[in-house]
Order: structure tokens, then C-alpha cells, then sequence
């Protein structure tokens, strides 16, 4: 065996493609990463890769690795990240990682860091490195399949479970899997309350209403306090002051007003974004009504909200082409630290992903359903103009019908297309694109279609399967987190928001993130490079719009149910067209009060909750509090006893008598 092949918590793999650069160049290029990576101690050995790329497995010796671990515990202990001083017995041999991700931390530190910190900089697509695909660790086959095989006979993952990812992921990734649980688990309560909530109560009831709140808010803080949990016991608290600089990050001529100006470019482009989205969804709303309105066919009831469907089938793409505008606005900005540029993409995103979203239920609530009456003729006649009036049509002679279920329908086919479309992306496509990648690769073998350096140096016989694997992996995306997390945020958002239109909503989301939890970690297993087992101390600024969404869940849910739940009944009720305008005036008249009321219900409900959990708070913190406290303790004793022992020598001297010669030498 090759010691390629293992162990892999000493082993990176850098993706090096010279296929648009001369070969002097490439030459000169593939020099100089030698020559960065060898000065930082580590070893080199090259394979061939596909086409006109190569595989540079990048190692460290034992005494390297063991030493950078080393300088990362003395460092997070000198940021107070643990409170545990590393043993100075060791500081010249290093000590072993206590599991693979940390190992491969310090690995990734001693390749991607810049030489000032102790790496060698090699960042891929910056720079010179402009060449280097990317730079990733090796996948563990055996321990993925171990795992995968014992979370699919779990139906909860428990905190040891959630160790077991972050030995082999790192942080970042088992606080995604961590919340996903901890949300999965209170997604059971509002299935529960809303199947209660359609059989037995009315449409967009209040007490459901309320009861979901509640809910979200217990989820919420409970969250809080699960994440400092995490962080005690990974050791992760506070690691947000130990980030080096991002590479790329130019502090000359880069002043604070200079970093607010550039900040405020993305006025005009979320300004611009929402226009462009507004009116993508009124031609979708257009669309709707000429169907509705001219087509006298079957199926009307299910082509009428077709245009709708494509709606929610193209967001992913329309939400990922507004994220790579948000990713290169974040690069614009300046960012000093990984965290911070994190930061600004994830709040960016959430902006984006929340125009995209949930404009067309809020345009639909607000503006479509309840004022249909007055601006489909308008609509209409704009149809007229453009269309003529068809031979038959019913177009501008019916009035238009207000439908509160309109609604209903209307969200049911954004979240369960929008579903679908995303495990269709995430399972489905990448399953294909891979069969796709396979196919290619075979053809190229049969059509001799090789690099003259695969025909010069063939594989060795027991390599073959190890590069194959490696190679394979070389292809793959990069796998990023955040946007795990914020489809799951994402999707707490039409709970928060909209969750009085249809309580079902909250099942099909249960059984959604029950295959999600595993299927995720198929994909990172499968379908991505492994992930750099990089630290956070949580999910990130996503807590943030989580608390966002549900503070505007009291204002949309206390407005649905104040606009659903009674106006349309009572204007059913009263009949006659000017008790209907009265009484439609009312509603829209007293909807600030019901606005006002439903948000100091939450802020009201929110400070109660906060208040019992933190008096119950979490014996697992308090330990650790208390464990804290006798370290410190102990440490104190420690310096009092050596105190101690220095002056006792001294106290035991004889004293001192002055002589005649001391007192006039003193004068």
C-alpha cells in the first residue's frame, strides 16, 4: 500500500490545472508551490489527474503535524478559547490530534495560511494560484460509511452521535447537522398543533396562530442555549478571536469610511433586486389571470396556478444567481477575517433568499387577493390592448372573484414544488451529473484521449483504486454549508410567516427534514470534496434572521388572520354591497391595531420564555461553570504555594545588623 493511502489525517490534496498555461509557465508555477510547501516542512508526491491536471498529495511528517497541533491549542489558550493550558512538556514534540478533524485543521492551516502565520498560502483561484482548482482533504471512506450506516438506524441524533460528525467533518459541519436536529424535533410540535388546527379549527385561527409563535419562540431561545452548550463542549467558544486575516484582505488606503461607502452599494442592488422580482411575479400574476379568465378548457382549477409552479421551480436559480452577486458585493467590502466576510454573504443571502420567497405569498395576502377587484381590470385591459379579445372569451365581463383560498393554494404549490425542486437539485442532479462525469471519463479512456504524462507514468497496480476514488473527488464542488442553512432557514421562515394559510405546512416539512438530515450527510459524503474542517461558534449571523423572521411572523400572521380570518367572512355575511365596502373599510381601518396588538403579544411571550429558560438554564453549562471556577482555583493555590516556597529562603536569613561604615555610607 501506498502511504498515500493512509493514514489521512496527515494528507491534503491540491488540485493543480495547467490546460490554459504554457508550459514554461505551468513549470515555473508548480516550482514555487513546491518550494512554499516543502519550507513549511511538509512532503510532496504528484499523480496524474484528468486531462492536463495533476494531483499534488501534499503530507507532514509526524513531528510537523504534531507541533502545529500544538501551536493551535497554545494559541486558542493564550484567546481564552479553552481554559485548559496545553502541558510546555511538550512544546518541543507536539501532541496528536484527539481526532481527525483536528489533524486535518492544522493540516489545512499549515497548506492554505499565509507564510506569516506559518503556511504556505496556497489559495486556490487568488493570485498566482489562479491554476490551482482547489485544495481539500481526503474523504474516509470506511468512517463515512460506518457513520451513514448508524445514522440511518437512528431516528435522533444524539450529542455523541453529533461528536462522531465533528471528528470527521469538523465544527462547522456538526453544528449544521446539530440545529437541523434540535429543529427537527420542534418541527413535531406545530405538525401536531396544525393537524389539530385543520380539523377542528377555522381557517386562519388566531389560537393557531399564537400557538406556533410560541413555538417559534421556544425553538429559538432553546437554540441559544444549545449553542453554547456545543461550544463548551467542542471547545469552540470564543474562537472567533483567534481568525487570521482573509487572504485577499488590503488594509492600505482602506480607511472606516471607505468600508461604510462601499457597504451602502448594496442599497441600489437589493433595491434593484426587488424590483426585478416584483415584476417577475405580477407577469406571473398576469399569466394567472389570462388562464383563469380566457381559458374555458379542462383543468382550469390546476393550469391556473402553473405559472406559479415555474415560479417556484425557478427560484433556485434565480436565488443563486442573486448569491453570486451577493458573494462578489462581500469580496467588494473588504472583509478582514473569514467570519466577517461569512457574515456579510450570509446576511446578504437572506435578504435575497427573503424577496425571493416570500414576495409572492405577501404580494398574493396583500395586494392580489384582497384588492383583485380593482386591479384586474386594470390587468385586463392591458391584456386587451396587447392580445385583442379572443373569439369567445369571458375576458372583462366577469367580475372578479375574491378568494381567501386563493392563498392557501397558492403557498401549497410555492413550498411543495419549492421542495421537490430542491431535493431534485441536491440528490437527483448530482446523480446525474455524475453518471454523466463517469461516461466521459470512460469515453476519453477508450478514445485514448490521456495526458502524455498518464502514458509516460501509468498508474501503480495498488494505487489504481486510491487515485480513481481521489480523482473522482477532484471534480467534485466544494461543499458549502451555509446554504444548507439557509434553506433551513428558509423554510422556518414560511412557518413563522405564513403558517395560519395552511397548518399542514409544518408535516410536509417534518418528513422533508427527516430525509434531509441523512441525505445531506450523503451528499457531503458522495456528491462533495470533503469539507476543510474549519471552527465556528455556531450557526453563524443566521440566529439573527431566524429571530428576524419570527418578530415579522407576529406582523404577517396577526395581518393574514386579521385580513383571512374575518373580513372575508363578514363580508359573505353582511351581503349587501355597501355594508361589503363598509365593512372591507373597516378591516383595512383596524389592521394596524391588529398589527400592534399581535407584535406586543410576541414581544410579551418572547420575554416570558426567555425568562423560564434562563432560570432552568442547562446543567451541562453549569458544570462547566463550576468546573471552571475550581481550575481557577486550583491554579491560584498553585501560584500562592510557589510564592511560598521562593520566600522562605529568604525569611529564614538571619537579620541584618548596620555597622557604623553602613549608616555614614547611607548618609
Amino acid at each position: 500500500m501506498s502511504k498515500l493511502q493512509g493514514p489521512l489525517n496527515n494528507v491534503y490534496v491540491i488540485h493543480y490545472d495547467f490546460s490554459d498555461t504554457s508550459v514554461d509557465e505551468a513549470i515555473a508555477q508548480f516550482t514555487d508551490m513546491c518550494k512554499d510547501l516543502t519550507q513549511v516542512g511538509l512532503e510532496i508526491d504528484v499523480r496524474a489527474s484528468e486531462q492536463e491536471s495533476l494531483l499534488v498529495f501534499v503530507t507532514a511528517p509526524r513531528d510537523v503535524l504534531r507541533l502545529a497541533v500544538y501551536d493551535l491549542r497554545v494559541k486558542d489558550y493564550f484567546h481564552s478559547i479553552t481554559q485548559e493550558h496545553p502541558d510546555a512538556a511538550f512544546s518541543d514534540c507536539g501532541v496528536d490530534g484527539d481526532f481527525e478533524a483536528e489533524d486535518l485543521l492544522s493540516m489545512y492551516h499549515l497548506v492554505n495560511w499565509s507564510k506569516a502565520n506559518g503556511g504556505a498560502a496556497i489559495t486556490p483561484g487568488y493570485g498566482k494560484w489562479e491554476n490551482v482548482k482547489s485544495i481539500f482533504p481526503i474523504h474516509n471512506e470506511s468512517a463515512n460509511a460506518a457513520l451513514l450506516g448508524h445514522m440511518s438506524t437512528r431516528l435522533f441524533l444524539g450529542s455523541r452521535d453529533l461528536d462522531r460528525i465533528r471528528d470527521l467533518f469538523g465544527v462547522k459541519v456538526a453544528f449544521y447537522f446539530a440545529y437541523m436536529q434540535t429543529y427537527f424535533l420542534f418541527l413535531s410540535f406545530p405538525a401536531l398543533t396544525g393537524v389539530y388546527a385543520w380539523l377542528c379549527l377555522p381557517y386562519y385561527s388566531p389560537t393557531y396562530a399564537i400557538i406556533t409563535l410560541l413555538g417559534c419562540t421556544v425553538f429559538l431561545e432553546y437554540w441559544k442555549i444549545r449553542e453554547v452548550e456545543l461550544c463548551i463542549r467542542w471547545n469552540v467558544k470564543g474562537v472567533g478571536r483567534a481568525k487570521v486575516n482573509r487572504f485577499g484582505h488590503s488594509e492600505q488606503g482602506f480607511t472606516r469610511v471607505t468600508y461604510v461607502m462601499r457597504q451602502l452599494v448594496q442599497l441600489p442592488f437589493f433595491l434593484f433586486a426587488f424590483l426585478c422580482l416584483g415584476v417577475v411575479i405580477t407577469i406571473v400574476f398576469a399569466v394567472e389571470i389570462l388562464i383563469s379568465e380566457v381559458y374555458e378548457g379542462t383543468y382550469t382549477g390546476y393550469l391556473e396556478y402553473l405559472p406559479t409552479i415555474a415560479l417556484a421551480m425557478s427560484l433556485p436559480y434565480i436565488n443563486s444567481f442573486l448569491e453570486d452577486a451577493a458573494v462578489a458585493l462581500a469580496e467588494y467590502e473588504n472583509h478582514r477575517t473569514q467570519d466577517e466576510y461569512n457574515v456579510s454573504v450570509s446576511q446578504k443571502r437572506f435578504i435575497l433568499s427573503f424577496i425571493a420567497n416570500y414576495l409572492p405569498i405577501l404580494l398574493t395576502a396583500f395586494v392580489y387577493v384582497p384588492m383583485g377587484d380593482t386591479i384586474v381590470p386594470y390587468l385586463e385591459g392591458a391584456l386587451k390592448q396587447i392580445l385583442g379579445t379572443p373569439a369567445g372569451s369571458q375576458l372583462g365581463k366577469q367580475s372578479f372573484h375574491q378568494d381567501p383560498d386563493r392563498l392557501r393554494n397558492e403557498m401549497i404549490a410555492l413550498t411543495v414544488t419549492g421542495q421537490l425542486s430542491d431535493m431534485f437539485e441536491e440528490l437527483i442532479l448530482p446523480y446525474i451529473m455524475e453518471r454523466a462525469r463517469n461516461w466521459y471519463r470512460r469515453y476519453q479512456i477508450r478514445n485514448a484521449y490521456l495526458t502524455s504524462f498518464e502514458a509516460v507514468a501509468p498508474d501503480d497496480p495498488t494505487e489504481k483504486a486510491f487515485l480513481s476514488s481521489v480523482r473522482r473527488q477532484a471534480m467534485l464542488p466544494q461543499y458549502e454549508v451555509q446554504e444548507d442553512i439557509a434553506e433551513m432557514v428558509i423554510q422556518f421562515g414560511y412557518l413563522a410567516l405564513f403558517s395560519p394559510v395552511w397548518p399542514l405546512i409544518s408535516i410536509g416539512f417534518v418528513v422533508n427534514n427527516w430525509i434531509e438530515l441523512r441525505s445531506d450527510f450523503l451528499k457531503i459524503c458522495f456528491e462533495h470534496q470533503r469539507p476543510h474542517p474549519t471552527r465556528t461558534e455556531g450557526i453563524g449571523p443566521w440566529v439573527s434572521s431566524l429571530e428576524t423572521l419570527a418578530f415579522l411572523g407576529s406582523i404577517s400572521t396577526g395581518a393574514i388572520v386579521h385580513m383571512f380570518g374575518t373580513s372575508f367572512t363578514e363580508k359573505e355575511r353582511v351581503g349587501s354591497n355597501i355594508l361589503t365596502y363598509l365593512s372591507e373599510w373597516s378591516s383595512w381601518w383596524t389592521l394596524p391595531v391588529t398589527i400592534l396588538v399581535s407584535e406586543h403579544v410576541f414581544l410579551v411571550l418572547r420575554a416570558m420564555v426567555r425568562f423560564m429558560l434562563q432560570g432552568i438554564g442547562s446543567e451541562f453549562i453549569r458544570r462547566e461553570k463550576e468546573n471552571e471556577l475550581n481550575r481557577r482555583k486550583r491554579h491560584w493555590d498553585m501560584q500562592v504555594n510557589m510564592s511560598k516556597v521562593e520566600m522562605e529562603p529568604s525569611t529564614l536569613e538571619k537579620p541584618r545588623t548596620s555597622t557604623m561604615e553602613d549608616l555614614l555610607i547611607e548618609d
